[in-house]
């Protein structure tokens, strides 16, 4: 889930010295309470992303009166000291690593204030804190934390010396909202989010807390625009799915859907068998006319078993993979795998990777929510329009329809879409969290919910993640 720029990774060493030697002088400062309440001049607001430092989402909103109001009435208040409101405080946005940590003093407007204090606000690979053991957490947590806010807040009397300083670590978390589209790794979610759970963060700091502690904070996921999923998706209403019991279930016009997807079953082939009776012996023989090197690798045969309880419909999906120890589990093209009603044939299906999808084009210097599509944040990091390239693509036909399941890239959304029209967008990476179906009651010949039901099952079947 991390991205690192080349420069970034070869300065990972040389930056984790600088880290500790940083870090090792935030002592748990106390504040004497002794000074009632004593006027403060907050000098500066300064601000870097080193996971991205030449984007934009990370600088200073153009309206900072929540993240004042957060210190006025958090860790102004509890320390008994009164911002100066008529002093501009001086926002400084970095433009280099090497800046990071340095506080230029400057007090020939503010000399009378008796204490003067400094935020600093930097956005940190998360490898950097599990490396130099700055936050514990554990290791199956760690892919869904973007990065790391250090959050700092120094305040120095009129001698210049530090009578205050505690840093508060902040996990940003991108957590699946309404959003559906193509997410992005620049910016964990929209500038906006991000620089609200930024302001909470800064409201919990206080003069008792242990220095560097570490909160989490779940922002929405942000996606990049497109031109595919987001005119269809702009701000219509979404499906939710209850996977918490055995049962896939949602709710449509016509009730309770009920799904069940029980485990693949895999029936290995023994390609040394040469009995008449033995049932997979046209497949063998298939197998060894059309695999090279078929001796160095392992033959299954894959059963999938769907059921559509509302319909009270048994579905069986039946394919044939090649396992090569190298490399992924490849359905053997040479043989069509087939979908079944029962015992039934009503359709089939095939398989491509890595697919284009022609003319259509995602765009990761701009992101929105997901959501609302009129509501756009321009990165600055200057990336051009990239290809909408679908990981797999299960083609077919069943039911006198043609078929497409597409699966995005990052494995995280499957479309949907029937005789070249798109009638499901659903958002889950192993099982689905939420969809947009789109209205097909007036198409003809019109589109069943059991077929519905049957290609929803297909999209989060087990032998198209990794049967076992």
């Amino acid at each position: 889930m991390y991205t690192k720029k080349v420069k970034f990774e070869q300065s990972i060493i040389a930056m984790k010295l600088k880290l500790k030697i940083f870090f090792a002088c935030i002592l748990p400062w106390i504040f004497s309470s002794s000074f009632g309440q004593t006027k403060l001049a907050l000098e500066q607001i300064q601000v870097y992303s080193s996971l991205h430092p030449t984007a934009n989402y990370w600088h200073l909103p153009t309206d900072i009166s929540t993240l004042l109001n957060a210190l006025d009435t958090g860790i102004f208040a509890k320390l008994n000291v009164q911002r100066d409101l008529s002093y501009p405080t001086q926002r400084i946005e970095l433009s280099k690593q090497s800046q990071l940590g340095k506080i230029t003093i400057d007090w020939s407007k503010s000399r009378a204030i008796p204490t003067h204090a400094y935020l600093e606000l930097y956005e940190m690979d998360p490898i950097i804190a599990y490396q130099n053991k700055l936050i514990d957490i554990p290791d199956e947590k760690k892919d869904s934390i973007h990065s790391v806010w250090f959050l700092s807040c120094t305040i120095l009397n009129q001698k210049q010396e530090r009578v205050f300083q505690k840093t508060l670590l902040v996990g940003i978390m991108p957590v699946q909202a309404l959003g559906m589209g193509y997410p992005i790794i620049t910016s964990a979610t929209t500038p906006v989010n991000l620089f609200q759970a930024i302001t909470k963060g800064v409201g919990f700091l206080h003069p008792s807390m242990s220095n560097m502690d570490y909160i989490e904070a779940k922002v929405p996921a942000a996606y990049a625009t497109d031109n595919y999923w987001m005119p269809l998706l702009h701000n219509q209403p979404r499906t939710l799915f209850d996977t918490s019991k055995q049962f896939i279930s949602y709710v449509n016009k016509h009730g309770l859907q009920l799904l069940r997807l029980p485990p693949a079953v895999l029936n290995k082939i023994d390609l040394k068998n040469k009995a008449d009776n033995y049932p997979f012996k046209q497949v063998v023989a298939t197998i060894k006319k059309n695999r090279s090197n078929f001796n160095a690798k392992e033959y299954y045969q894959v059963t999938q078993q769907l059921r559509d309880v509302h319909e009270n419909k048994d579905f069986t999906l039946n394919a044939y993979l090649e396992f090569n120890p190298e490399e992924n589990l490849l359905f053997l093209p040479e043989i069509t795998p087939i979908i079944f009603e029962g015992k039934d044939s009503i359709g089939f299906f095939k398989i491509k990777e890595m697919v284009v999808e022609k003319n259509k084009t995602y765009f990761p210097d701009i992101i929105y929510n997901g959501y609302d599509s009129t509501k756009q944040f321009n990165l600055g990091t200057h990336y051009g329009a990239s290809p909408i390239v679908h990981a797999n693509v299960i083609e077919g036909a069943a039911y006198g329809h043609s078929f497409k399941i597409q699966f995005s890239l990052p494995q995280k959304q499957r479309t949907i879409i029937v005789d070249d029209q798109i009638i499901m967008v659903v958002e889950g990476k192993i099982k689905p969290h939420q969809m947009f179906m789109a209205p097909t009651e007036n198409r003809q010949p019109v589109i069943q919910d059991s077929f519905k039901n049957l290609l929803l099952l297909m999209a989060y079947s087990e032998i198209f993640q990794s049967p076992n």
